[in-house]
């Protein structure tokens, strides 16, 4: 009895020396290789660390992780209050080569990448054998930073970041890959989100929240930096001058990834709630001549593969001012209404047939417009397909624009107008009929008094809509060549303008084929 008593405390001194040894080996291991075996890139610092074998529990007190570069700069540093591991299995180790994480947690990180650096190449010819699980990996009211390689530049900014990530898991193939590990599932969200998008325009979100697919956009805003007059006072060539509002953007069945090295991005629906866009042009600047593609043409052109299915636009308003003399205040013409459906919008092999984009708005808050286009992104000719009606159109209700941009005024009514044309990036055709009454032009003087001398000559060529079809309508045709300097909006326009021009000043009869 006495010696089995013996055998048992020997046992026992054993067991617990063992345990403690093995608590003693795995922290030190853990601490030799923070100091000793991470690449000559990174650096690791911490005030003070906690690990327990027996619980898989790992604790680091002021963690900061920093990044170089080949010229030993810093490139990316992360820093958080505290760095937490559960749930490490060392069986999984020993006995399977796996690195088996419950949970990591960095709190309060504060993380700044700084762009256009490269990392140092490691020599190390030592090939990545283990797998790696990790049930759940969170940033807990974390914030993001990205300057320029000078670091004198903030270009994006992002606070109050929750982000987790769910089954991480990589190995040796995984590990090579565009994105080195599958995850299932992910949540973050963020508020007061800054990007630097050019020396001109910033954008700025309130709030953004995603859901696995599901992505959720609050109060974005679009904008350029400047004032009017001191974008006028820096740009040497015309720039609009941008005020995009969104109340709330969503987008659905997000997707993306790598397909043969190439980075795609699918979306099934989007949704866009009472966007407000306002737009304007100095044009005493001068004007910007490079070649101005179509869309078809940019959205071949992206660096990445797009597929957007449906896209609704709800309550939203467009505003276009033009300045063409500093001494006067800039004309102004709007669209309030605006609801809109834009559908296969990609610039995948085009299966789900041609990009359709139609909306409805009103003119000035009174004229009731829709306006279809239709192309095909993989036709290098650019061709497209256009057609629009608008009602109710009083001239006067535009003389703001008018009389500013002009030197003009119009009286009278256009009861209704449709249009069809086609084209493409060179050269457009189609038809415009019209029923209106009484419609002539007044041309103003330098201090906007009628000249009634040009008036009356202008007004010369002008019907005034009584010689109509017995439906009350007269017609015109549209031939127009682009002007490969401007905007694709601008090619709409003088499409439509050729063919109110001929239309007023024609035979008015219908093109007979």
């Amino acid at each position: 009895m006495h010696w089995t008593r013996k055998t048992l405390i020997l046992l026992l001194i054993i067991i617990t020396g063992s345990l403690l040894f093995l608590q003693y080996k795995f922290k030190s291991e853990i601490i030799n290789t923070i100091e000793n075996k991470l690449p000559p890139n990174i650096q690791l610092n911490y005030d003070k660390i906690d690990v327990n074998v027996f619980s898989g529990v790992v604790k680091m007190d002021s963690l900061t992780i920093k990044l170089f570069s080949t010229n030993d700069t810093i490139i990316t540093t992360l820093n958080a209050n505290n760095f937490k591991i559960t749930g490490f299995s060392l069986w999984q180790l020993l006995m399977k080569n796996t690195i088996y994480i419950e949970d990591v947690i960095f709190e309060n990180p504060d993380l700044e990448y700084y762009q256009y650096q490269q990392a140092k190449e490691l020599n190390s010819n030592k090939e990545f054998d283990k797998i790696i699980n990790i049930n759940k990996i969170s940033f807990l009211n974390g914030s993001l930073k990205i300057k320029n390689e000078t670091k004198d530049r903030l270009l994006l900014r992002m606070d109050s970041i929750y982000f987790t990530m769910n089954d991480l898991n990589t190995d040796s193939d995984k590990i090579k890959g565009k994105i080195p590990f599958d995850y299932h599932g992910f949540q973050l969200k963020s508020q007061q989100l800054f990007l630097n998008l050019s020396t001109y325009e910033e954008l700025k979100i309130s709030s953004l929240s995603v859901k696995n697919d599901k992505f959720e956009l609050k109060d974005v805003h679009l904008k350029t930096k400047f004032t009017k007059e001191k974008l006028s006072a820096k740009i040497s060539l015309e720039r609009d001058h941008i005020q995009l509002h969104i109340p709330e953007l969503t987008l659905n069945g997000l997707d993306y990834g790598f397909n043969n090295n190439k980075f795609y991005l699918t979306i099934d629906r989007s949704l866009m709630v009472k966007p407000s866009l306002k737009l304007y042009r100095d044009k005493t600047i001068a004007d910007d001549l490079n070649i101005k593609s179509m869309y078809s043409k940019k959205l071949r052109e992206l660096p990445f593969d797009l597929s957007l299915h449906h896209l609704k636009i709800t309550e939203g308003y467009i505003s276009y001012a033009e300045n063409v003399d500093t001494i006067d205040e800039a004309g102004e013409l709007f669209f309030n209404d605006v609801n809109a459906d834009l559908t296969n919008l990609t610039n995948r092999s085009n299966k789900g047939g041609n990009t359709a984009i139609s909306t409805t708005s009103n003119f000035m808050g009174k004229a009731p417009m829709d306006l279809s286009i239709r192309f095909d992104v993989g036709n290098k000719n650019d061709v497209f397909l256009t057609s629009g009606q608008f009602k109710n159109f009083n001239a006067e209700i535009a003389n703001t624009f008018f009389e500013s941009n002009l030197n003009a005024k119009a009286e009278g009514i256009i009861e209704e107008v449709y249009f069809t044309f086609n084209g493409n990036n060179l050269k457009s055709k189609g038809d415009l009929k019209m029923k209106y009454k009484e419609f002539k032009f007044e041309i103003l003087d330098k201090k906007n008094r009628v000249n009634k001398l040009l008036s009356a000559i202008g007004n010369l060529f002008v019907n005034d809509g009584s010689k109509t079809d017995q439906d009350g309508y007269r017609y015109g045709e549209i031939d127009v060549e682009r002007d490969k300097t401007k905007s694709f909006f601008n090619y709409l326009w003088i499409n439509v303008q050729d063919g109110l021009v001929s239309t007023l000043t024609g035979k008015g009869e219908k093109n007979k084929k």
